[in-house]
């Protein structure tokens, strides 16, 4: 009941300003609501102003925060990039050797596994590509199979770019060999025609440099580590 009554004096209070307001109205005192409205408008249009440069100020700072994020993960794509070509590219020789060093790497390799390699022809090479020679070299030896095994392991995690990109195995069935097998290896390496990492990178010296220093304190110290 208490808020039945509550209610109905509201809704009388509500009648009677708006009676009052057309009252006022229909005498035409329109100035008594002047002042009022102006100052309603007023603050409408401020908030109107306001809110619209806020939300203008909003897009502008979610449009450099989105600058700035493209940015950085460009700078992180260079920056991985560049040391990848640093990386990659001085295991690469350099095409001004590119009639020995193929040779010069492989008979390298069968001398410190202590293995006898027997020449099959010369090098040859394709020259089709626009940025690197690709060079291959055939190459017979007689190994047992776990020596060919390692041989192969060597080869792999060699510094160098030096691979073996197929091979042959047969067993070999002379009495004085047996457990030897007669193997064929074809390796190859690849001659960049530009080396481009140097005209790229300003501060490439210093990067080699740097890099030099490292691995030469690294071998130190492995070298003291094995004494």
């Amino acid at each position: 009941m208490p808020v039945n009554l509550k209610a109905n004096k509201v809704v009388e209070n509500l009648k009677k300003g708006f009676q009052d307001i057309q009252t006022v109205a229909q005498e035409g005192n329109f100035k008594l609501f002047l002042k009022q409205f102006i100052a309603v408008l007023v603050v409408f249009l401020l908030f109107r102003y306001l809110n619209g440069k806020f939300a203008e100020k909003v897009a502008n700072y979610e449009g450099q925060m989105e600058a700035i994020r493209v940015q950085q993960t460009s700078e992180r794509e260079y920056q991985s990039n560049k040391q990848k070509l640093l990386s990659l590219e001085p295991q690469f020789p350099d095409i001004s050797s590119k009639n020995e060093w193929l040779l010069s790497q492989t008979l390298g390799l069968f001398k410190e596994a202590n293995i006898t390699p027997q020449m099959e022809g010369s090098q040859t090479e394709d020259t089709s590509n626009s940025s690197y020679t690709a060079a291959a070299l055939r190459v017979n030896a007689d190994m047992e199979f776990n020596q060919f095994a390692s041989f192969l392991a060597q080869i792999e995690n060699a510094k160098e770019y030096i691979k073996v990109s197929e091979f042959s195995l047969a067993k070999n069935t002379e009495a004085d060999k047996l457990g030897h097998n007669k193997i064929s290896l074809r390796f190859n390496t690849i001659f960049p025609k530009e080396k481009i990492a140097k005209s790229l990178f300003k501060d490439y010296d210093k990067i080699m440099k740097e890099k030099a220093a490292a691995e030469k304190s690294q071998n130190k110290n492995a070298a003291q580590g094995g004494k």
